[in-house]
C-alpha cells in the first residue's frame, strides 16, 4: 500500500487515544452525557479492557437516570475485577437510587472492607444508614469521612441535612387572615415542640391559639411519627379544645407515606369536630421530582360534611397543585393552586358554610443556619361573597 493512501487511512480513523478520552471526559464534566457516553463507548468498543472507560459508562447511564443499566456496567466489570473500588461505589450508589438498600449493603461492605479509609466509602455509607433510617450510624460516618476530607462540601451537606432531619425541634407559626369585607382580623398562632424518641420514632406536643371574630379559642394535643421501614413513615395526632366555636373541638388526623423510586404516595384521613357539624377528609396524593432541584405534589380531597343546613353525607371534592424549587442551598420557593378548603392547615367553622374555595398561594422557606429555618407563605382565598388574604410565618429550631 503507498504511504501516501496509508497515512489518509490513519488521519480518517478517530483517535482511540488520550485526546479522545480528555474529549469525552470535558464532555462528561460539561454536562453533555449522551456525547460523552458515545465518546466513552467507543473506547470501550476499542479496548474492552478499558476500565475507567467502563466506569464512565455506568456513571453516565446513572447520571441520566438509567440506573438499571448502571448496575449491569458496574456489575460486568466487578465480574472481571471485583477488587475495583469504584465500582462497588458505584454499584452501592445506583442500587441505592433503585431502594435495594439491602444489596447496596453488600456492595458497600464490600469497598469498605478494601478501601476503609477513603472517604467516598465512608460518605456512600453514610447514606445507604441514612436512607434505611439508621441516623446515628449514618452520622457516624459521616463525621469520619470529614474527619478525612475536611474540604469536601457535598459530605458536610449531607452531614448537616441528616443532622437537621434527626434533631429535637420547636416549631413556632403566626397566621394571619384579612377580610375584603367588614369582620375583623384572624390572629392564630402555633408552637410544636417534636422529640426524637429512637431514629425511627418520635413524639409531639402542639398548643394552639386563635382569635377569629372576636373570639379567642384555644386547642392543645399530641401525636407520634413513625418509620416502621426504610420506605414508609406515618404521622399520627389529635387536638382538643373546651367551648371552641370557631375552632374545632375535636381533630384528629392521620397522614402515611410510601417511597419507591424516587416517589412518595401519600394517603390522608382527616376527622374534624365541631360543636354542630364534622367533616371527614380522604387526601391521596404523589409528590416526585421531575428534576433534582424541582419537587411537585398533586393531591386529591374527597370531604364528607356533616352540618345541620346539609343533606346527611354531603360531598366535596377538591385538589392541590404545588411545586417548590431549590433555588440555593439554604433557598427554596413554592407556589400552587388549590381548589379545596380541606387542604388548609387550620380549618374553622366558616369554612364549611362557604363550601369550597379558590386558593393561590406562594412562599419561601430560607435557613440561616443549619439547624434554623424561616419559612413564609401569602395565600389569596376567593370564597363565596368575600375574598381573603392570608399570611403564614414559621420559625423552625432544630437542637
Amino acid at each position: 500500500m503507498p504511504a501516501a493512501v496509508l497515512s489518509a487511512l490513519l488521519v480518517a480513523q478517530p483517535s482511540q487515544g488520550p485526546d479522545r478520552r480528555a474529549e469525552a471526559e470535558r464532555l462528561a464534566r460539561a454536562g453533555q452525557r449522551a456525547q460523552a457516553l458515545k465518546e466513552f463507548q467507543a473506547l470501550a468498543a476499542a479496548n474492552p479492557d478499558d476500565i475507567e472507560a467502563r466506569l464512565w459508562i455506568a456513571r453516565l447511564h446513572a447520571e441520566m437516570g438509567n440506573q438499571y443499566r448502571a448496575v449491569d456496567v458496574y456489575q460486568s466489570i466487578l465480574a472481571t475485577a471485583p477488587q475495583n473500588v469504584d465500582a462497588l461505589l458505584g454499584l452501592g450508589d445506583a442500587l441505592l437510587n433503585l431502594g435495594r438498600l439491602t444489596d447496596a449493603g453488600d456492595a458497600l461492605n464490600r469497598a469498605e472492607a478494601i478501601a476503609a479509609d477513603r472517604p467516598a466509602v465512608l460518605a456512600a455509607q453514610g447514606r445507604l444508614h441514612s436512607m434505611a433510617r439508621r441516623s446515628t450510624l449514618a452520622l457516624a460516618y459521616y463525621q469520619r469521612a470529614m474527619a478525612l476530607d475536611p474540604a469536601n462540601i457535598s459530605i458536610r451537606d449531607a452531614y448537616d441535612d441528616l443532622r437537621a432531619e434527626r434533631a429535637h425541634r420547636v416549631e413556632g407559626t403566626y397566621y394571619f387572615e384579612h377580610f375584603d369585607i367588614d369582620v375583623p382580623d384572624t390572629h392564630a398562632g402555633f408552637v410544636e415542640v417534636n422529640a426524637r424518641v429512637t431514629d425511627s420514632f418520635r413524639v409531639f406536643a402542639d398548643g394552639q391559639h386563635q382569635r377569629k371574630f372576636a373570639l379567642d379559642e384555644d386547642r392543645g394535643g399530641a401525636g407520634l411519627e413513625w418509620s416502621p421501614r426504610h420506605d414508609v413513615w406515618v404521622r399520627a395526632g389529635a387536638l382538643f379544645g373546651s367551648g371552641t366555636e370557631v375552632l374545632p373541638d375535636r381533630e384528629v388526623a392521620f397522614e402515611a407515606q410510601y417511597s419507591r423510586h424516587g416517589v412518595q404516595w401519600l394517603g390522608g384521613v382527616r376527622y374534624v369536630h365541631f360543636a354542630d357539624s364534622r367533616v371527614v377528609i380522604v387526601s391521596p396524593g404523589v409528590t416526585f421530582s421531575p428534576r433534582e432541584s424541582l419537587t411537585v405534589t398533586a393531591r386529591y380531597y374527597r370531604g364528607q360534611i356533616d352540618t345541620p343546613n346539609s343533606v346527611s353525607g354531603e360531598g366535596d371534592n377538591g385538589w392541590l397543585l404545588d411545586g417548590t424549587a431549590h433555588v440555593t442551598r439554604r433557598f427554596w420557593i413554592n407556589a400552587g393552586y388549590a381548589r379545596s378548603f380541606e387542604s388548609l392547615p387550620l380549618l374553622s367553622a366558616d369554612y364549611l358554610a362557604i363550601g369550597r374555595s379558590n386558593i393561590v398561594f406562594g412562599g419561601f422557606r430560607f435557613d440561616p443556619l443549619p439547624l434554623t429555618s424561616i419559612a413564609a407563605t401569602w395565600q389569596q382565598q376567593w370564597r363565596r361573597d368575600v375574598n381573603v388574604g392570608a399570611a403564614i410565618v414559621t420559625l423552625t429550631q432544630r437542637f
